[in-house]
C-alpha cells in the first residue's frame, strides 16, 4: 500500500501539520507514506525524517517563477472583490497536474490534505484515476472560496461563488472519499451544493500526546516567566481578533469579571494590543507560538482554556490545552462540545453571549480539581490520538483499496 499524502503551504501551517502527524503514525504501522508539497519556506523548518519523504512539486526557477506570478495575480483579485482579512479565501484557479509526476504513477491512494494556491488545480482533478481520500480541514472544499462563510458571508452570496461551486461539482470525481474532522463540518458538507451526493465520513483531528505532558503549574509559570495568585485564563488562535473566532464576545465576558481574581494570557498573531489595554485585565500576549515545548508550558499554567469561536472545523488549541488536563469553556454545536462533557471536563454554553461566557469561565474557576484534571486528560487521548486517529485511516484505505 502505497499512500501519497498532498499537501500544500509551508511546514508551519495546521494542515502539513496534521498531515505529517499521520504520515508519521501510519509509516510505524507499516505502511510507505509519501508527501507532496509545493512551497516550504524553509526546509530547515522541517524534521530530516519527514524532509526525506517529501517530494516538492515546484523546485525549479521557471515553477516558482509561475507560482509566483499567479499567487501575485490571485492576492491582487481577493484585494479588489473581497474585505480584509483575506487570508481565509483561497481560489486555486492555477497550479499543477499531479498525473504527470512519477510519484503519482507509483502510488495506490491519493490522500489530499489542503490544494493551496496555486498548488494543484481544481480543474485536474477531474483527471486523477486513482482512490481519493480527502481530509477536509474546513469549509473550503464545498464552499466558493471561502475557508469559512462566517468570513465572507456577502461573497459567498454572490454570482462568482455560485460559478465556483458549480466548477467544483463538476471536477470532483465521483471516487472522492470525502473525510470531516468534526461532526460539525461533516453536517455541513453533506447540506452543501457541492457535496450533497457525496458520503461524507467523519476522523477527528489528530494529536501528538507525545508533545504534551503535565506540569506543574508552578513549574509551567515559572518557564514563561508569569508570576501570580490569580487565575489564568488562556486564550489563543492563529488570528485571536477574528470575528469568527468570538472574540468580540470573549472581550465584553473579560470586563465583567472580578479583574482582582484574573490574569488574561493569550498567544496568536493578534492585531491590535490596544483591545486589550481597554479591558482593564491584568495580561500578557506572547504572541505566534510554534515550538511544541513552549505550548506545553503555556497550557498547563493556566487554569482555564477559553474557546469562544462560532465557526470552527476542529481548532487545535482546545485539543492541546485538554491533552495537558485543562478545561475548556465553549459554546455549543462547536467541535469541542462534540466531546467534552458539561461541568465533567469543562463548560458548554447553550447561548452564544458575553454573560454566559462569563459564567462558564467563573464556574470552572471556583469548581476544578485535581482528579478532574486527570480524568479530562485520559478520556481524550482515545479520542483524538494520533495512533487512532492513523488506524482509523488505514481501515479507510484498506476497503478502498478492496
Amino acid at each position: 500500500m502505497k499512500i501519497l499524502h498532498v499537501i500544500g503551504g509551508s511546514f508551519e501551517d495546521g494542515a502539513f501539520k496534521g498531515a505529517s502527524i499521520l504520515h508519521k503514525n501510519l509509516k510505524e504501522l507499516g505502511v510507505e507514506s509519501k508527501i507532496l508539497n509545493n512551497r516550504l519556506k524553509n526546509k530547515d523548518d522541517i524534521n530530516n525524517e519527514i524532509l526525506k519523504d517529501t517530494i516538492f512539486i515546484h523546485d525549479s526557477f521557471l515553477q516558482k517563477f509561475f507560482g509566483f506570478v499567479t499567487l501575485a495575480f490571485e492576492k491582487f483579485l481577493k484585494f479588489i472583490f473581497l474585505p480584509s482579512p483575506r487570508s481565509t479565501f483561497t481560489i486555486s484557479i492555477f497550479g499543477s497536474d499531479i498525473t504527470k509526476l512519477k510519484i503519482y504513477k507509483e502510488s495506490d491512494i491519493i490522500h489530499i490534505h489542503w490544494l493551496d494556491q496555486n498548488f494543484i488545480k481544481i480543474s485536474s482533478l477531474s483527471k486523477i484515476k486513482k482512490p481519493i481520500v480527502w481530509t477536509m480541514r474546513d469549509m473550503w472544499p464545498f464552499t466558493g472560496g471561502s475557508h469559512y462563510t462566517m468570513d465572507f458571508e456577502k461573497y459567498e452570496k454572490s454570482l462568482l461563488s455560485k460559478i465556483i461551486k458549480n466548477f467544483k461539482k463538476k471536477n470532483y470525481p465521483k471516487h472522492i472519499n470525502f473525510i470531516a474532522i468534526s461532526n460539525w463540518l461533516q453536517s455541513e458538507a453533506k447540506k452543501s451544493f457541492v457535496l450533497n451526493n457525496f458520503d461524507v465520513k467523519k476522523i477527528y483531528n489528530n494529536i501528538d500526546l507525545r508533545d504534551f505532558n503535565l506540569l506543574s503549574k508552578v513549574e509551567a509559570r515559572s518557564k514563561i516567566k508569569i508570576s501570580t495568585s490569580k487565575k489564568i485564563i488562556l486564550y489563543g488562535a492563529q488570528n485571536p481578533q477574528s470575528q469568527r473566532k468570538g472574540w468580540d464576545i470573549l472581550k465584553r465576558a473579560l470586563r465583567k469579571l472580578d479583574k482582582s481574581k484574573y490574569f488574561f494570557l493569550i498567544f496568536g498573531n493578534f492585531w491590535s494590543k490596544k483591545d486589550l489595554d481597554k479591558i482593564g485585565i491584568e495580561y500578557k500576549s506572547l504572541g505566534f507560538v510554534d515550538d511544541k515545548k513552549k505550548l506545553n508550558q503555556i497550557y498547563c499554567s493556566s487554569d482555564v482554556f477559553v474557546f469562544p469561536s462560532l465557526q470552527e472545523a476542529f481548532g487545535k488549541t482546545w485539543a492541546e490545552a485538554v491533552t495537558c488536563g485543562i478545561p475548556v469553556v465553549c459554546f455549543k454545536e462547536t467541535c469541542p462540545s462534540e466531546i467534552i462533557e458539561h461541568k465533567v471536563d469543562g463548560f458548554i454554553i447553550n447561548q452564544i453571549n458575553s454573560d454566559k461566557l462569563k459564567d462558564g469561565i467563573e464556574w470552572i474557576s471556583n469548581n476544578w480539581t485535581n482528579d478532574r484534571e486527570e480524568k479530562a486528560r485520559n478520556k481524550k487521548k482515545f479520542v483524538f490520538e494520533s495512533k487512532k486517529i492513523a488506524s482509523q485511516y488505514l481501515e479507510i484505505y484498506k476497503k478502498i483499496l478492496n
